[in-house]
């Protein structure tokens, strides 16, 4: 797969990542515990229980994974130097966002 690197779309995208983090806080709660405490005794209970932690510390790591690749966006785009081949090799090191390790590939 070949892309063109341009600095100003970089910074374009490194823009719109920034925003992410506050529209995962935005994003509902899960609020199981009313349900959970209805299950009590039962291990769904007890799991449902564990949810909204689960949820709280998904929803950090996204946090992060997009700020620290808008950070590389705007990184890439300030070195940008007539050759898109250095930022291209950048961005192709991110780990994948499902890998669980926000620096795997590093």
């Amino acid at each position: 797969m070949t892309f063109q690197v341009d600095p100003d779309g970089l910074r374009a995208a490194a823009g719109e990542l920034a925003l992410l983090p506050t529209e995962v806080d935005n994003a509902p709660k899960l609020d199981a515990d009313p349900v959970a405490k209805l299950l009590a005794g039962l291990s769904v209970g007890t799991e449902l229980g564990k949810s909204n932690a689960a949820s709280t510390q998904a929803k950090d790591v996204l946090k992060a994974r997009f700020d620290e690749f808008s950070a590389l966006l705007v990184t890439c785009a300030d070195s940008f130097h007539g050759n898109d081949q250095d930022a291209a090799q950048r961005l192709a090191a991110v780990a994948d966002l499902n890998s669980g390790d926000p620096h795997a590939g590093r």
